[in-house]
């Protein structure tokens, strides 16, 4: 009987692999590169490690269950509240600011669809301990450098940047009260999956004045933060102004400003954000956001520990990879052997080996097992072996082998004893 993988999973065959390990070693190497640290956690928590603060979307979607103590426990759906709980228990013995980054394997038990399945890995880094918007503006340089180390440029790809603190006060004085912000922004956040009148509709059902409607359009219209009236704004949004202000002057000592527009449309799905939030979109909007994060300024807090301000963001491998095949970004990758290495005749199976034994100790090495001469050359060639050494007789017999360059079809005798040299 055969039994299919779960919906909403992905069997990663060595092809696949490659191509992960690809976008892995990117992350990666750009992460290092501006001096953060891997992590991991656990992949299973306490279910309430996300019903305390991931709001009504994540706890819905949790691979949930009783352990044999009877201990409500999840399988990951993402990893920033463990992060939280991490710093909060050795707090004191971590210097700051922190630079953690790391690649998580999550589970989220939802509807799989474009650029989004049930298990993903996803690339996170966040930079804790910190109030200054420098700090945001190393975490968004992180994400374009990611994306150019892909071979993408601003005209693929672009940020929306905004401010909660500075939304939030914009709402307010376009006449939405505090208890009614986090429906609106629900709203705000659909509004481009929308078609054209369900915006100003839903909101007006939500029980928004047609003036309100006409503001929040008027505020969703803003590129410019020098068009904001700052007299209209509460102290927090100055606040959020200033911040915003500040950050995209940052950006623009990174020489980014290209890569940023200011988006007053951006909610973020997690309670947790509290000033900046941004996510990562293509420029001809297809696909959903490839990246979103901001700043959190009472995670670690909320968990246990002291203040701790942060900023972060996630960028899964599913819609990043969909987004690098839609643009031809992603190379042909395939297995990553140095020499193959072919016995001519069972006789010398025993020469081959050695010779393989031998150039491991630098290469990457391939030894055929049982095809004819042609056949394994037709191999080799097929899993991209850039070069075949060809064991024989009369070769072995005066220390030399057969070297065949794969690409340009040459072939030269080198000793045995020099090959590794």
């Amino acid at each position: 009987m055969k039994v299919q993988n779960l919906r909403g999973t992905r069997d990663f065959y060595p092809e696949l692999m490659r191509r992960l390990n690809y976008i892995f070693n990117i992350w990666r190497k750009v992460a290092i590169r501006y001096g953060y640290s891997e992590f991991d956690g656990p992949m299973l928590e306490p279910a309430m490690l996300w019903t305390l603060k991931s709001g009504a979307e994540i706890p819905d979607q949790m691979y949930a269950f009783k352990d044999k103590s009877g201990n409500d426990i999840a399988v990951r759906p993402e990893l920033t509240p463990t992060l939280a709980r991490m710093i909060a228990a050795k707090q004191k013995e971590l210097p700051k600011p922190l630079r953690w980054f790391s690649i998580p394997r999550c589970w989220r038990y939802e509807a799989p669809q474009s650029g989004r399945l049930r298990e993903f890995f996803q690339f996170n880094a966040d930079l804790l301990g910190s109030t200054s918007m420098k700090a945001d503006a190393e975490i968004i340089m992180t994400v374009i450098d990611i994306m150019r180390e892909f071979g993408c440029d601003e005209k693929e790809f672009y940020i929306r940047l905004g401010n909660r603190k500075l939304i939030q006060s914009m709402l307010n004085a376009a006449g939405i009260p505090d208890e009614k912000l986090q429906e609106v922004s629900r709203l705000i956040d659909k509004r481009e999956k929308l078609k054209p009148g369900d915006f100003e509709i839903s909101l007006s059902d939500a029980g928004v004045s047609e003036d309100s409607i006409g503001k929040i359009n008027a505020m969703l219209e803003i590129k410019d933060i020098g068009s904001i009236d700052e007299n209209t704004l509460n102290d927090k949004g100055k606040e959020g102004l200033s911040e915003l202000r500040s950050l995209l002057e940052d950006l623009s000592f990174y020489g980014a400003m290209r890569f940023v527009e200011v988006d007053m449309s951006i909610m973020r799905g997690f309670d947790y954000y509290t000033s900046t939030v941004f996510e990562v979109f293509d420029r001809s909007k297809e696909m959903r956001a490839i990246v979103g994060g901001g700043r959190y300024e009472n995670l670690v807090e909320d968990f246990g520990g002291d203040p701790c301000p942060g900023v972060g963001y996630g960028l899964g491998d599913v819609v990043l990879c969909l987004f690098l095949e839609k643009l031809g970004k992603l190379p042909e990758l395939n297995s990553e052997v140095d020499y193959y290495i072919i016995a001519v005749n069972e006789a010398m199976s025993k020469n081959a080996i050695e010779v393989a034994s031998l150039m491991r100790k630098k290469y990457n090495v391939e030894v055929e097992l049982s095809r004819k001469l042609r056949s394994a050359m037709d191999y080799a060639n097929s899993i991209g072996a850039k070069k075949v050494i060809i064991v024989g007789p009369k070769d072995v017999e005066e220390g030399n082998v057969t070297i065949k360059d794969m690409q340009s079809g040459e072939e030269q005798k080198a000793r045995i004893d020099s090959l590794c040299q």
